[in-house]
């Protein structure tokens, strides 16, 4: 009498091993893309707390920008540059600016820095917050960004 022995079943683990490596290869490929948009903000979504609290949660969310102060050398930065000069003491390294856009006084946000803006009211609320340890440095009313928050995607 023969006994049958049982052979391990290969194709169901040839599955879950296929599966398991195509899960794995399209995580890293979502990851991947965010290199090339070139969208370094993601230590600054822990600033949006700091930021909204800033702002009294006043007005709408116009954009999120991690700034690498030693970099704003573009004729476009200067109105940035300007700001972060006016800052009570040297400024980081790195900072997030969290714009607002709406209607804005000196008397509506936390720790506001600059020159009231002229009329009184500025339409937005820029919030300079340090990371990573998310402290406020101050807010600064302005009647125009100083900065682009606008994100270009190529190719759509």
């Amino acid at each position: 009498m023969m006994v049958a022995v049982r052979r391990p079943l290969r194709r169901p683990l040839a599955v879950a091993m296929s599966i398991a490596l195509t899960a794995g290869l399209g995580a890293g490929a979502c990851g991947a893309g965010r290199g090339i948009l070139g969208t370094n903000t993601s230590p600054c979504f822990l600033a949006l707390p700091v930021a909204r609290h800033a702002v009294e949660g006043r007005g709408l969310l116009a954009g999120v920008r991690l700034v690498d102060v030693t970099r704003l050398t573009g004729p476009g930065t200067r109105a940035m540059r300007d700001l972060l000069n006016m800052l009570p003491g040297p400024a980081p390294h790195e900072v997030c600016v969290v714009a607002y856009t709406g209607r804005y006084t000196t008397g509506q946000v936390e720790q506001p820095l600059g020159l009231p803006p002229p009329g009184g009211s500025g339409r937005y609320a820029i919030v300079l917050v340090t990371t990573p340890k998310s402290a406020l440095l101050g807010t600064f009313i302005v009647p125009r960004e100083p900065l682009s928050f606008v994100h270009q995607h190529l190719g759509f």
